[in-house]
């Protein structure tokens, strides 16, 4: 195996200069390939940011939405609670306000454009959006049932024209707080908040190339319909063995969410002297997501700065900046380029591959880079420090493309196709950023190169010289005024950020020789105490990981006093709640509604959820309740009425009734064949544990309340549906996908970590640093009772990339030069100072790059930079203490013969 892995090193060294000899041919393709795939970026990329996107077409979930879709229409609403700045949503100005509010909400066509801005934020205002409208209602145009002799009448909750007294006034809010069916739906029980239901399409638009069988231009009458005309008429019944035309619906992205907010938002802005305005649902949820990515990208900025600033000063050479973000930037290129030309799909996803490749080309290419210049500032001259350089760190790159490669890949497990193609993306995005270290960087760096340490002083070094040659009194006064005006500029959050970055980063510079030195003489004086350490954070943090709890709550990853988060809450604590679902029924067939059986059926497991779930639900609605109100309203509003009749026929003969008095109402219940209807659920804001549980629960809740009508109905269909409950699918599916990707990710790592290093116990030594940070996060989430929620899931691949990389590296490292040396002694301090430098400099970077993320507003991205960060530390100290005490106790050969397992690092130090 060592001559293997000896030649394998040799060969790495051979190839920058086979790579030189054509390095005008390579630079031309590159450069011809990369506007390919720049010009494929721009013009091919198509982006779906929808959750429906995660799940397929055919599962049960998207199934039951689109049935409801083609039957009830758009689940996707607006619910836009105000609060009434005089206190009472019932006052004169309040009612008046609302009322012309809603008028604008319906009647936008006719509105003076003129009078609002032409943009918002930047984003030009498009009217169109407005179309998306499907429904407003309020209180300014919500109509309730009465009885005047035998009619049944529907009228209007608050008349057109508001009455002149205040007697008047009064007796309309008193009628209304009586009315528990409009209570905390469209007001809160003291008056002081309102609610704006705006029902859209969004969800329900039919596909741009869909065409309906019956106006198919093939579709034609034959001869026979030509007699009916002079018949006068023909009876029509229903042919129940009809099958119903698949119908497919449009996805939504955020874009059209935030634009159809952006709009809304514009009109009801308007009255912002009267009404404080709250408002929750998909659209105001997309454009604070929509925000956030702003401020990721801001945050992106600054991190490359940041990264930037940490390459110039830690190498002190101006290519040392320009070569590695060149050639991470070109690798991610090729892979989105790539995945577009083959006309793939692309998700939100895309940022973590992003991140990925970042993460994984800045490895590569700080280790490569990290011994050139250990090689030059020996005296080497370019050609052979550039060949000793990739003698020394080829074959660990090689191995490190490979193990993050098939763990990435272990992700296409997933039922989730963005987790697909998130781990293929990925798994491509490794082996370009290898690709391009192996190919490109060496030509870069043959193009601009840093001279020769004695002669030449870079910039950095003469700056650093200077700081040196100061006294100790004007060092603390330029640090004194430097730390004063970081925070006074960024305040205490930010400004400790930066003070950290400046003290690690002066650490590392001033010091990072003297603690390579000192390391092996530490764990050679305490090997069973640092493994004792260790193995103490392990069991905690495999103790913690088994207390985590799996739990996505999509107002709790914002910050406290968010906008969006204190928009939850009050409509959470004075309305209805902020979150809805549907139980959709299906009996397949006609008139099937319309069964006493069936009814009470409804009403009873409305019952149920009510009394059953209380933290969960505030309300539910059904045809039942509409056949309720009005029989007891056909019965002189006698409150004994208020049930199910136990008459077919008498149930048929109110929902004429109704549907007589308001058509519009009962076709939003039921389908005009009484075949379908739908219980809608309003229901508190939760994570999704709490709401799979209730999930789980409601379906048993489902089957016990319909056994006895399947006798009558074999074929009936109930689920419970809606966009909450997909939300809740796909996170289902993400937290089992990523559990199950990162048990195989492992497995896989571990199999190719023993096959690398010839043996067994050597898998298993390198795989131990490496579990410890990725368990480190879920470790301490569970540990402080932080939830795990999808966002801080996907983060797992990234820990298990960079921190394998870094252990690959010293293990690989350490097995070549042991096969060179046949000394223990000799290889792990050789390791240890070659590849020591290289794994504090990427920890440096990286890490503290990931810290940047924690000062998000969003905090699924805060907790993914501050635990990521955290673990990329821990994977250094795994680095440089762990594996060194493990080598030390139990002095692994790796099948080399004769090694000297002598460990005396004071002798080895003298030599050298």
């Amino acid at each position: 195996m060592e001559k293997f892995l000896l030649s394998l090193s040799d060969g790495f060294a051979e190839l920058p200069n086979k790579v030189l000899r054509f390095k005008a041919i390579v630079l031309g393709l590159l450069f011809a390939l990369t506007l390919f795939m720049v010009y494929g970026i721009f013009t091919r990329t198509v982006m779906d940011m929808t959750t429906d996107s995660f799940l397929d077409e055919s599962d049960p979930a998207i199934s039951a939405l689109n049935e409801f879709r083609r039957q009830f229409g758009s689940d996707d609403s607006v619910f836009l609670v105000y609060e009434a700045k005089d206190g009472d949503v019932f006052s004169r100005e309040s009612l008046l306000a609302v009322q012309a509010l809603t008028d604008d909400l319906r009647y936008w066509e006719s509105l003076d454009r003129s009078t609002y801005p032409e943009s918002v934020d930047g984003i030009v205002l498009d009217w169109d959006e407005l179309k998306h409208v499907r429904r407003v209602q309020s209180i300014a145009n919500i109509r309730f049932q009465e009885n005047q002799g035998d009619t049944l009448l529907s009228s209007l909750l608050i008349p057109s024209v508001l009455p002149e007294s205040d007697e008047a006034l009064a007796a309309i809010k008193a009628r209304a707080l009586a009315r528990d069916d409009l209570l905390l739906a469209f007001y809160s029980a003291d008056a002081r908040y309102g609610a704006i239901m705006i029902q859209t399409d969004f969800g329900a638009q039919l596909v741009d190339d869909f065409e309906s069988a019956i106006d198919a231009a093939e579709i034609t009458l034959d001869d026979s319909f030509s007699s009916f005309e002079s018949l006068g008429g023909f009876d029509l019944s229903f042919d129940e063995t009809a099958v119903v035309e698949e119908i497919n619906f449009e996805s939504v992205n955020m874009l059209g969410y935030t634009n159809f907010h952006l709009i809304s938002k514009t009109l009801y802005e308007k009255y912002d002297q009267q009404f404080n305005f709250y408002p929750v649902g998909n659209p105001p949820m997309m454009e604070f997501m929509m925000t956030i990515m702003n401020e990721m990208m801001m945050l992106g900025i600054v991190m490359v700065l940041i990264f930037t600033l940490l390459l110039w000063i830690l190498f002190r050479s101006i290519s040392a900046v320009l070569w590695p973000m060149l050639t991470i930037a070109l690798s991610m290129a090729w892979t989105w380029g790539i995945t577009v030309w083959i006309g793939v799909t692309v998700s939100q996803m895309i940022s973590l591959t992003v991140l990925l490749v970042f993460a994984v080309g800045i490895a590569d290419c700080v280790h490569v880079m990290s011994a050139y210049f250990s090689f030059r500032r020996a005296g080497e001259e370019h050609h052979i420090a550039l060949s000793h350089s990739y003698g020394k760190t080829g074959l660990a790159i090689l191995v490190t493309t490979i193990t993050t490669m098939a763990g990435v890949l272990a992700l296409t497990s997933s039922d989730l196709l963005p987790i697909k193609v998130f781990g293929l993306m990925s798994a491509f995005g490794v082996v370009m950023a290898f690709f391009f270290t192996i190919v490109l960087l060496p030509i870069l760096l043959d193009i601009l190169h840093p001279g020769s340490p004695d002669k030449d002083a870079t910039f950095a070094d003469k700056l650093g010289l200077r700081w040196l040659a100061l006294s100790t009194g004007k060092k603390i006064t330029i640090a004194s005024v430097f730390l004063i005006a970081v925070f006074s500029l960024l305040g205490l959050g930010v400004g400790s950020y930066i003070t950290l970055v400046c003290i690690l980063t002066y650490i590392v510079v001033n010091w990072q020789k003297d603690i390579l030195d000192y390391v092996p003489h530490i764990v050679a004086n305490h090997p069973y105490t640092i493994l004792a350490i260790f193995g103490t954070v392990f069991i905690l943090c495999a103790y913690g990981t088994s207390q985590v709890r799996i739990d996505t709550n999509m107002t709790e990853l914002t910050k406290e006093g968010s906008t969006l988060r204190v928009a939850y809450e009050i409509v959470d604590e004075n309305m209805a709640g902020a979150q809805s679902m549907e139980i959709m029924i299906d009996t397949k067939v006609a008139d099937g509604i319309i069964n006493a059986q069936m009814l009470q059926a409804i009403d009873q497991l409305q019952s149920r959820i009510e009394q059953l779930y209380p933290n969960e639900v505030s309300r539910t609605n059904s045809i039942a309740n509409i056949v309720k109100d009005t029989y007891q309203i056909m019965n002189d509003d006698d409150p004994a009425y208020y049930t199910v009749p136990e008459s077919d026929q008498m149930i048929s003969q109110l929902l004429y009734l109704f549907n007589s008095a308001n058509p519009e109402d009962r076709r939003s219940l039921v389908s005009d064949d009484y075949s379908r209807s739908h219980i809608s659920i309003s229901a508190y804001n939760a994570g999704s544990y709490q709401y799979q549980l209730f999930f789980d629960e409601l379906s048993v809740e489902i089957d016990q309340a319909f056994d006895e009508l399947y006798q009558q109905f074999p074929d009936m269909e109930v689920n419970v549906t809606g966009s909450i409950a997909l939300l809740m699918r796909m996170t289902d599916e993400v937290a089992n996908s990523q559990f199950s990707s990162f048990t195989l990710a492992i497995g896989i790592i571990s199999l190719i970590m023993i096959l690398t290093l010839g043996s067994f116990q050597g898998g298993l030594m390198a795989m131990i640093p490496n579990i410890i940070p990725a368990l480190l996060g879920f470790g301490l989430m569970g540990l402080l009772g932080i939830p795990l929620d999808t966002d801080t899931l996907l983060i797992a691949p990234l820990i298990i990339g960079i921190a394998v990389d870094d252990t690959i590296h010293f293990m690989t490292h350490y097995r070549v030069e042991l096969a060179r040396t046949r000394s223990i002694t000799k290889a792990l301090r050789s390791t240890i100072n070659d590849v020591g430098q290289a794994v504090m400099f990427t920890t440096m970077i990286l890490g503290l790059g990931f810290a940047l993320l924690s000062f998000s507003d969003y905090l699924g991205m805060a907790k993914m930079g501050f635990f990521g960060s955290a673990a990329i530390f821990i994977a250094l100290l795994c680095d440089l203490f762990l594996i060194p005490a493990m080598i030390i106790v139990f002095k692994p050969t790796f099948g080399v013969k004769d090694a000297d397992t002598t460990i005396n690092f004071s002798t080895t130090a003298e030599a050298s």
